[in-house]
């Protein structure tokens, strides 16, 4: 059948819907048939902000320079805060954001994204620029749009103005059509989301990607599709549904403000889930992040929390009180992204099933928050939690003991037993999580494996925070480590503190602070910060720190007791190694540094500082290195090397290259802050 222009007008007249369906798919037919005809060649940087490197094959990688070229198969790496701008012959831009691994094909329209986010411009009537990764492709058509794709989160393509397609890389015949202030994602499940609404005007105000650069030339065009937006908004929007990093979406789908009539408005406190007591739930359990949860065929309720702004503080929302150890760290008691989180509130909860999980909505978080204490049954159970990206367990007044079950294939994992008497045990193993937190009123045990693999910065790694005694006796594994506790802390002789490097290369950092005034720190094991900093501190006012049959490796390393009476020992069967410097301090007024057994020291710089340096009677500090240690003390007792002791049989000494003569203590460098480099 043949149509002529003004029948086919016709015909699309009778239903407006079907006339944007069908020009996009005409103009995404001729575009896709047109693509070859402008080939992306050689790009040129545009805009530098902090560190931004070039990787030009096997060649040496190279700090990047304004009007610098990019030539096909160079790779462009972006530093922590860091983004650039690339600008193409044909004038479509390209913004990377921070810890981004970017390139692009020679001969082609194909942009790669080994991870990280990025804006792209194709100008007004441009062919469509593909992105692809190892799991999706985006093709943009003559418009500007924000993709994001970090492993263990959502990725997210957000089409500000223009065209956009979004499949599973390698088929395109599964393409969702996404158009002018309209988002899509692939969950980390696979599963391709349908096209929804976000406010692009928010986005527009606060995405860095544009916020740190000069206008984009497609700039009225994106405020055309914000004004078509606030012209046709009816109500107010819910908050959006975020998976944090650089492109900070904060998208806000219209979407129903009432949960089915049974159970009222999702939003405003929740009502406590009393029966059954304590809530089972099973791989039966059917939750719905609407909000709603299903066991044995009984149906309850839950709400949605939105953020400060449109609820208030998250404490009093969820029915109690501050308490001082809900900021101790600096860290409220308060969910910090990943916004709305749909919470349901119970007695008291056990955990024996992997729950089904709908969430049609997209909301990024579900938190199951006891009044009570958490248990877990030994079923043996995998929790996956799928359909969400954070899931949080927390008991406002009680302790959380997990065993016989694990947590593997997500996102973020956020557990907090509240109250000063509440204690934490996880014996229950965690794999491939994006980011885990771990809090506890009073102590924190942990005795199983965790491995973290997140690397977008502030949402990767492991941190455990304890009110009293944090106990670590298993293996960890994450990018970044932050152990602290209010009083004590100890890494047993069977654990393994790994900070590895992450895929991006970012380097491995852990910090282990103990703040109690008579508290303590002490450690065995191995602890390893690949490329980075190892810091392990007590702050107290007599803060001891115990090294025992411990192994310490880093770039830079940093041992010490800082209380005016702190005192750090080194026991014995220990092996301390630096790359760049090893630093032991106890620089208070009575601090004092105890070598109390033989003890290697190998670095290229080792600096000891203390009111008072003991080494015992016997014992030997071997400095393996070409330069002598440096020494800062008042009180040097021991033999040699400017010591004290007037005999090998009045106190050890040092060996190896040895140490020179010491200085007093006001004249040591500064330790520096935690990761704050030698």
């Amino acid at each position: 059948m043949k149509f002529t222009m003004k029948k086919l007008d016709t015909i699309l007249v009778r239903d407006g819907r079907m006339i944007r369906f069908a020009l996009s798919v005409l103009a995404l037919v001729f575009l896709a048939a047109s693509a070859g005809a402008a080939q992306l060649r050689a790009a040129r940087v545009t805009q530098i902000i902090k560190d931004v490197r070039l990787l030009p094959g096997q060649a040496t990688p190279r700090t990047a320079a304004l009007n610098d070229n990019v030539n096909p198969g160079t790779a462009v790496r972006t530093g922590n805060e860091s983004r650039t701008e690339l600008t193409f012959a044909d004038l479509t831009i390209t913004r990377l954001g921070a810890d981004t691994v970017f390139s692009f094909n020679e001969g082609s329209r194909e942009l790669s994204l080994n991870s990280g986010a990025m804006l792209v411009e194709v100008p007004r009537n441009g062919a469509e620029v593909t992105i692809t990764t190892s799991a999706v492709s985006a093709g943009i058509t003559g418009g500007t749009a924000l993709f994001e794709s970090n492993k263990g989160l959502p990725t997210k393509l957000l089409v500000l103005e223009g065209t956009g397609r979004f499949y599973p890389k390698g088929h395109p015949e599964q393409a969702v059509i996404v158009q002018g202030g309209e988002m899509v994602m692939m969950t980390i499940n696979g599963h391709i989301t349908r096209a929804t609404k976000f406010n692009a005007g928010l986005v527009y105000k606060t995405a860095k990607l544009i916020t740190s650069f000069p206008a984009l030339p497609n700039a009225d065009l994106i405020l055309a599709v914000i004004q078509e937006q606030q012209a046709l908004q009816t109500g107010a929007p819910s908050s959006p549904p975020r998976g944090g990093g650089e492109v900070a979406i904060k998208d806000q789908a219209v979407s129903a403000t009432v949960a089915p009539a049974t159970g009222g408005s999702k939003f405003g406190p929740p009502s406590v889930i009393k029966f059954p007591n304590p809530y089972l739930i099973t791989s039966g359990t059917a939750i719905n992040t609407d909000p709603m949860i299903t066991t044995n065929g009984k149906t309850d309720f839950g709400k949605l929390y939105r953020g400060q702004v449109q609820d208030g503080p998250f404490t009093p929302w969820i029915g109690t009180s501050p308490t001082s150890f809900d900021t101790a760290f600096g860290d409220n008691f308060q969910p910090d992204r990943s916004l709305p989180l749909a919470i349901f509130l119970f007695s008291s909860l056990q955990l024996d099933g992997n729950p089904t999980i709908s969430n049609s909505n997209n909301y990024p978080s579900l938190g199951l928050v006891s009044q009570g204490g958490i248990t877990s049954s030994p079923s043996g159970a995998v929790f996956t939690f799928g359909g969400v990206f954070a899931a949080a367990l927390a008991a406002l007044n009680g302790s959380i003991d997990l065993s016989g079950i694990s947590f593997a294939n997500f996102g973020e994992l956020f557990v907090y037993a509240r109250g000063s008497g509440s204690n934490l045990t996880l014996a229950a193993p965690i794999s491939n999580l994006n980011r885990v937190q771990l809090r506890a009123g009073n102590d924190i045990q942990v005795t199983s494996p965790v491995t973290v693999n997140g690397t977008v910065p502030d949402h990767r790694g492991f941190r455990a925070q304890a009110g009293n005694n944090l106990q670590i006796a298993s293996t960890v594994k994450a990018n970044q480590m932050e152990i602290q506790s209010l009083v004590s802390i100890q890494i047993k002789t069977s654990a393994q503190l790994l900070a590895m490097l992450s895929s991006t290369g970012s380097s491995g950092q852990i910090l282990i602070e103990a703040n109690g005034s008579d508290g303590s720190v002490s450690v065995g094991g191995l602890v390893q910060a690949d490329k980075g900093e190892l810091d392990i501190r007590d702050t107290g006012v007599n803060g001891q720190v115990t090294l025992n049959s411990a192994t310490l490796r880093g770039d830079v390393v940093k041992v010490s007791a800082l209380g005016t009476n702190g005192v750090l020992n080194i026991g014995a069967g220990n092996s301390l190694n630096a790359d760049t410097v090893l630093k032991l301090y106890a620089t208070g007024s009575n601090g004092t540094l105890n070598f109390l057994s033989n003890v290697t020291l190998s670095s290229p710089s080792n600096i000891l500082a203390a009111n008072t340096i003991n080494i015992a009677q016997g014992a030997v500090v071997t400095v393996n290195s070409v330069n002598m240690a440096e020494v800062y003390t008042n009180n040097p007792n021991y033999f040699g090397f400017g010591g004290n002791a007037v005999s090998p049989a009045a106190a050890g000494t040092f060996g190896g290259a040895g140490a020179k003569n010491p200085l007093p203590l006001s004249n040591a460098p500064p330790l520096g802050p935690p990761g704050g480099g030698p």
